[in-house]
C-alpha cells in the first residue's frame, strides 16, 4: 500500500511539472506585437516592424454590406543593414483570382527570411466608439 502511494505521487509530481512546461510555453508569444498607427517594436534581437498606414473597410458590426471588406495594413520591416514594406489585408480581394493569401508573405532582410503574418486589426467596425485608435497584430517568425 506504501509504495502504490509513493507511485501515485511520484505520477501526480511528474504531472504537474510537464503541465505548467505547457502552460508556460503557450502563453508567452515573443514573435507577435500589437501596434498602433506609426508606431515600431523589435521582435527578437533583429527584426524591427513599424506600421506605416492601417485601412479599415470591413463592413460594421450588425450590418448587412454587399462585400464583407478588408482591413489593409502597410508595414516598414527591417534590420541594421535591410529594410523592405510590407502590404498584408485581412479579407478576400475580390479582385485578385489567385490563390495566394492576402494576409501573410515571406520577407528576406540581409539573406534571412521571416514569415509575416497579419493576425488581426482592432477595433473591428462598429464595435466600439469610433476615437478608438486601430492596431495591427503582427506576427514575425524566422524561418
Amino acid at each position: 500500500m506504501i509504495q502504490l502511494k509513493k507511485k501515485l505521487s511520484g505520477l501526480l509530481f511528474v504531472g504537474t511539472l510537464v503541465f505548467a512546461a505547457c502552460q508556460h510555453a503557450n502563453t508567452d508569444p515573443t514573435d507577435q506585437v500589437s501596434l498602433g498607427l506609426h508606431q515600431s517594436a523589435r521582435i527578437g534581437s533583429d527584426v524591427t516592424v513599424r506600421v506605416d498606414s492601417i485601412q479599415d473597410s470591413r463592413c460594421p458590426a450588425n450590418a448587412t454590406c454587399i462585400w464583407a471588406g478588408q482591413a489593409k495594413v502597410k508595414m516598414l520591416l527591417s534590420n541594421d543593414r535591410d529594410s523592405t514594406t510590407v502590404r498584408l489585408a485581412l479579407g478576400a480581394d475580390p479582385g485578385v483570382s489567385n490563390n495566394k493569401r492576402p494576409d501573410s508573405t515571406n520577407v528576406t532582410l540581409s539573406s534571412q527570411t521571416y514569415k509575416v503574418i497579419l493576425r488581426e486589426v482592432n477595433p473591428y467596425p462598429g464595435t466600439t466608439p469610433s476615437n478608438q485608435p486601430q492596431t495591427a497584430v503582427v506576427q514575425v517568425t524566422k524561418l
